[in-house]
């Protein structure tokens, strides 16, 4: 396919997902989907070139104007992220962020611009080793023999990550549950937890069960984890992941979402994990459009709910218990302000440590986690 038509893909897609509130990855694989007639290096282009501009959206369409190019896509396809040019640019431009968020994470780095050049850039693929069934090096071995490049993290004991675009879902070390997809930030948001067998343990927000399934590896499949969401499309997810890991400790709970209401479990847990649904704005180089949508109005409705989950699942642990609090965000608001309103409001908990991950500093996702113990 010629370079223009290539552009022309691009340039439709990316209108579809400006327009929609859909997630743009699902829209690309519909567009796709729906186009057999595109090659699969064409496809790889189209979804690449797509995501950049997503990305660089702000320089691009400077750099558009400056130079009367009407189609923000082929702007993308133009500029020269590195020149002299953008150096003209304010700095909310250069490094493609809303000032007032870039101005947000400015309270916490001094080097906040760096953080969001570093979120321009397209994220490796991260995979998690499943240890109760492979060590971390017979897995590297396995890969590079299938001339994968999987180089370890030195984060996470179980955490590889692939820089290349590689389809690892129809791998055979996916297929039979010695691997997982994750991003090895969110790995270690797991590993804060320090769970152990026989522990029981609540993973408050769910979801489709990434931390879930890490938790119960943790453990090594002794225990029981009680998983819990409002969303059934991604908490059913849960038993087919577990079963293909071989975990059999998993038990789902589906929140009523219309009233909030958990559900009657009495037994307390050991470890409580509170992965609260926030804005993602630590996951902008695989979801770039949640930085040019996000309004001060949202964020704040984020940080009262946040705030709400915290002190709703603290409850739930035992005393000498410990409960983790976390986000996939790397703004102050629904982070160390959280943590802070909910100390504020009791006297039963102790902040033993948090921490900040992101894509400059870390080389993960943007994620956040602090770490409590329930006084006894």
């Amino acid at each position: 396919m010629q370079l223009t038509s290539l552009l022309g893909h691009a340039s439709e897609l990316v209108r579809i997902i400006r327009k929609s509130a859909q997630p743009a990855d699902a829209l690309t694989r519909e567009y796709l989907r729906s186009r057999k007639y595109i090659g699969a290096s064409d496809r790889r282009f189209i979804s690449g070139h797509t995501f950049h501009t997503l990305r660089i959206l702000a320089l691009a369409e400077a750099y558009g104007k400056e130079h009367q190019i009407d189609d923000v896509v082929q702007a993308a396809y133009e500029v020269d992220c590195t020149s002299a040019w953008v150096q003209t640019q304010s700095i909310d431009v250069q490094v493609c962020a809303q000032p007032w968020l870039l101005e947000s994470t400015q309270q916490r780095w001094t080097d906040a611009a760096e953080v969001w050049r570093a979120m321009m850039q397209p994220a490796p693929l991260g995979i998690r080793v499943n240890l109760r069934r492979a060590t971390r090096d017979a897995v590297v071995q396995r890969l590079h023999a299938d001339n994968i490049h999987a180089v370890p993290s030195p984060l996470s004991p179980s955490g590889l990550t692939i820089d290349e675009r590689v389809n690892m879902l129809q791998h055979p070390l996916y297929l039979d549950g010695i691997i997982e997809i994750q991003d090895v930030g969110s790995q270690c948001i797991s590993l804060a937890t320090h769970v152990q067998p026989g522990m029981r343990v609540l993973d408050a927000c769910a979801g489709a069960g990434g931390k879930t399934l890490h938790l119960a590896d943790m453990m090594n499949g002794q225990g029981a984890i009680v998983s819990r969401d409002i969303e059934w499309n991604r908490l059913k997810e849960i038993a087919k992941r577990a079963a293909r890991a071989g975990i059999g400790i998993i038990t789902t709970e589906l929140i009523d979402k219309r009233n909030d209401q958990r559900s009657s479990t009495s037994k307390p847990f050991d470890v409580v994990l509170i992965d609260a649904p926030c804005t993602g704005m630590g996951t902008v180089r695989r979801s770039p459009m949640v930085k040019w949508r996000l309004t001060p109005q949202a964020l704040e409705r984020h940080t009262r709910k946040q705030v709400q989950l915290l002190q709703q699942y603290s409850s739930e642990v035992i005393r000498g218990g410990t409960v983790v609090y976390a986000t996939c965000s790397i703004l102050p608001q629904e982070n160390e302000h959280v943590v802070n309103a909910f100390l504020a409001t009791t006297s039963e908990f102790e902040l033993v440590t948090s921490q900040q991950l992101d894509p400059h500093h870390h080389q993960t996702d943007g994620l956040f986690w602090s770490v409590f113990t329930r006084k006894g």
